[in-house]
């Protein structure tokens, strides 16, 4: 999902609706269709965006969402237990997790907060996302050691929060065709996308239309425009060894979620060997995953990319 298109349907629609309602699951344990951190809105309508799941859960708990916008339902927090056999609340489902969803509905005089997160996700700032009971706050320039935090007592005694400021970024390194097969991939999974070139001619950066930012630069020097932490993925797939040596010698140090490097072994060996020669440590190569990807056997630009996809998903979900 992409955060900031999320945010801005809120603040659109609360320009045109008295209230909506954000749907948000606060936990989640073993088998359940939505996972913590997953938000929805809902209109009085019922349209929708974003999702908590899918299914036949998520429809209920549109209705129910409807239902309390109408006035016939009160109740903010559900704790659903995916079993037919639960002295808690039964989902319908049978698939044997467990979540707690909270129901908040928001109204103008919470512009000023969803425009604060837009804000910060455009300044790529963290703050704190809180929920409470009947309380809807956000918390520029701070943020938690864990990207969630969720605390229940009973139905008006609790709280969930949560970072929200710095999305997942996908810096793609080269912008050929593998590097736009990947742009539009991870578009698709709802990264924000960095696209760096060291040529200023290349028509697959003009027709790329997936990247929310494009750089024509040195690849020696990518790292200046790389932001550290957890929610950054670096891609290296340049043409040429000798790009993929100046880009990977900017960034292996960098304190980051992920770093891949396309590539055959004999090219990569020869990268690593370049790079010790010149005196880089030999233990940050094991943080490389290279060759890129996972092993699909793919051999067009379009699967190399869902295979790099594939495996940015997997260590993205490794904690």
């Amino acid at each position: 999902m992409n955060e900031k298109s999320f945010w801005q349907f809120a603040a659109d629609s609360l320009k045109d609706n008295s209230k909506i309602v954000l749907v948000t699951v606060a936990d989640s344990y073993l088998s359940s269709p939505g996972k913590q951190g997953f938000k929805m809105f809902v209109l009085p309508d019922r349209t929708t965006k974003g999702t908590i799941g899918g299914g036949i859960m998520e429809n209920q708990l549109i209705d129910y969402a409807v239902d309390l916008l109408s006035g016939k339902e009160t109740k903010l927090v559900k704790r659903l237990q995916h079993s037919l056999k639960t002295e808690l609340e039964n989902s319908g489902l049978i698939c044997g997790g467990f979540q707690s969803i909270i129901f908040t509905v928001l109204s103008s005089k919470d512009l000023s907060v969803i425009n604060s997160i837009l804000s910060n996700i455009d300044k790529k700032r963290n703050g704190i996302f809180e929920l409470k009971h009947n309380s809807f706050n956000y918390y520029s320039d701070t943020s938690l050691k864990t990207d969630y935090e969720f605390n229940y007592e009973d139905d008006t005694n609790y709280y969930y929060k949560e970072n929200i400021g710095l999305v997942d970024t996908a810096y793609v390194i080269g912008g050929g065709h593998v590097g736009l097969a990947v742009c539009q991939v991870m578009k698709f999974l709802g990264f924000h996308i960095v696209v760096f070139d060291h040529r200023e001619d290349v028509f697959t950066m003009h027709q790329n239309v997936f990247a929310d930012e494009k750089i024509i630069i040195d690849y020696k020097d990518v790292s200046k425009y790389i932001k550290e932490g957890n929610k950054s993925y670096v891609i290296i797939v340049t043409p040429q060894h000798m790009g993929d040596k100046e880009a990977l010698g900017s960034v292996i140090s960098m304190n980051v979620k992920y770093i891949g490097m396309m590539g055959s072994k004999r090219k990569i060996k020869t990268v690593f060997n370049n790079l010790a020669n010149e005196g880089c440590d030999k233990k940050l190569f094991e943080r490389v995953h290279s060759p890129i990807g996972l092993e699909i056997e793919a051999e067009t630009p379009n699967e190399i990319a869902v295979s790099i996809a594939a495996e940015v998903i997997m260590i993205k979900h490794s904690d």
